[in-house]
């Protein structure tokens, strides 16, 4: 019964406040800056909480958007219908220190592997109210918590706005990174039984000695229940035991090493499967193709002799009945001159129907006056969430698959060839 009690996450944040700094060579400044964020999923987090969020320039009227969607899936929509407002203050030009926008009155939470789009706005007239850099790599910010990924720059006096400030182009630029900081608490998941694989090697090897010096009649803990342990481990932090990020993260990779070497043996002992029950197919199929074509070619011989004896009596026919079709196709050709005509309306009119349509169809779909054509096109971004091994599994991992399916359906062929 005690079991059930036990927490599940850390009912508190970590009183040491993280933040994410990033490079600051004020390469533009602007009306705003798009960017996604993600939590990692290296360490046992349940969540973080970003508290606040700084940046600097001349400011003005500022808000502060967050993606509504929990699973973007490499995409982020540049239409206000998909992003809640979570931020709106006034502020003063703060040229050289950053100015920090509180949000702990709508902290933006992020499960791990989870990504959300931050978009920081201000109505400030002129191209100096938020500063931001080029593009100078994959990731802005990389730490044991979050990724900072580059984004998309606005230049547009209006909040998503799709018409710049001097009236054309488009109103958005790629390649931008945020500068400023971030701001944010970890709440850590507490060891549970299925939890266990979620804290690292150190860990993991402290809950299995105490429970093995739990079984033994000489040790002290064998007087303590199952429960009691398992209280234990509950209240201890992950890295209670010296486990690191970076050892964590060296064990996942070992992980998906090793789940990548299974995967190909899996695959190789199905494609060696296809190949014997193709090799099988193919032999019996030829057969059936050798049966079938000596079938074929008496049946071919008796329709030639057939047709020969059949040719003598059609011809005598056939010349009776050329007059009377000559008669019926005079008759039959001023009929159809009328159909042509009736005909031919018909499909003008159809014609202009659908055109009709599809010209209402693109006056609905057209821009308005001064939108680029990319101005309402969404934001695409390179989740990286790991290494060049982990691109090198989803490449081998592609390639096995694609060789099974090839080997499936040359099996299909085969059995519907064998069937027929």
């Amino acid at each position: 019964m005690a079991a059930l009690t036990r927490a599940t996450k850390a009912n508190y944040i970590i009183h040491d406040r993280i933040q994410a700094e990033t490079t600051d060579r004020e390469d533009h400044t602007f009306c705003g800056i798009m960017f996604p964020v993600k939590c990692k999923d290296i360490l046992p987090l349940d969540h973080l909480v970003i508290n606040s969020v700084a940046v600097r320039g001349a400011l003005g009227p500022l808000t502060v958007w967050v993606t509504k969607s929990e699973d973007l899936n490499g995409e982020i929509q540049l239409s206000k219908k998909y992003w809640t407002k979570i931020y709106q203050k006034e502020h003063q030009p703060s040229f050289v220190g950053y100015k920090e926008l509180d949000l702990s009155a709508n902290p933006i939470i992020l499960k791990p592997g989870q990504v959300k789009g931050i978009y920081i706005h201000s109505t400030r007239r002129g191209d100096e109210a938020i500063v931001y850099d080029n593009k100078a790599k994959q990731k802005t910010v990389d730490d044991s918590f979050i990724t900072i990924l580059p984004g998309r720059a606005h230049v547009s006096e209006k909040v998503f706005g799709s018409i710049p400030i001097w009236g054309w182009g488009s109103a958005w630029r790629d390649n931008r990174e945020f500068v400023g900081q971030l701001k944010y608490g970890a709440v850590y998941k507490l060891w549970n039984p299925q939890e266990n694989l979620s804290f690292g090697g150190s860990f993991r090897t402290a809950a299995r000695i105490l429970f093995m010096c739990q079984r033994r009649p000489e040790s002290p803990f064998s007087k303590l229940p199952d429960d009691c342990l398992f209280f234990i481990l509950n209240m201890m932090r992950w890295d209670w035991v010296n486990d690191t990020s970076v050892e964590m993260r060296r064990e996942q990779k070992q992980r998906r090493r090793l789940r990548r070497q299974q995967m190909i043996q899996e695959a190789d002992a199905i494609m060696d499967e296809e190949n014997n029950d193709a090799d099988a197919n193919e032999q019996v199929v030829e057969g059936v193709i050798l049966a079938e074509g000596i079938v074929l070619a008496e049946e071919e011989e008796e329709d030639e002799q057939a047709e020969d004896a059949q040719v003598d009596i059609d011809v005598n026919s056939d010349d009776d009945e050329e007059e009377e079709d000559l008669d019926f196709m005079e008759e039959d050709s001023n009929d159809d001159s009328e159909d042509a005509d009736t005909s031919d309306n018909d499909d003008d009119e159809s014609s202009d129907d659908d055109n009709e349509e599809s010209s209402e169809e693109e006056e609905e779909e057209e821009y308005a006056w001064g939108d680029h054509v990319g101005s309402r096109s969404a934001f695409h971004y390179a989740d990286d969430t790991s290494d060049s091994e982990a691109s090198e599994s989803d490449f081998e991992r592609d390639e096995n698959v694609r060789r099974i399916a090839i080997m499936r359906a040359r099996r299909n062929i085969l059995s519907f060839l064998r069937s027929n």
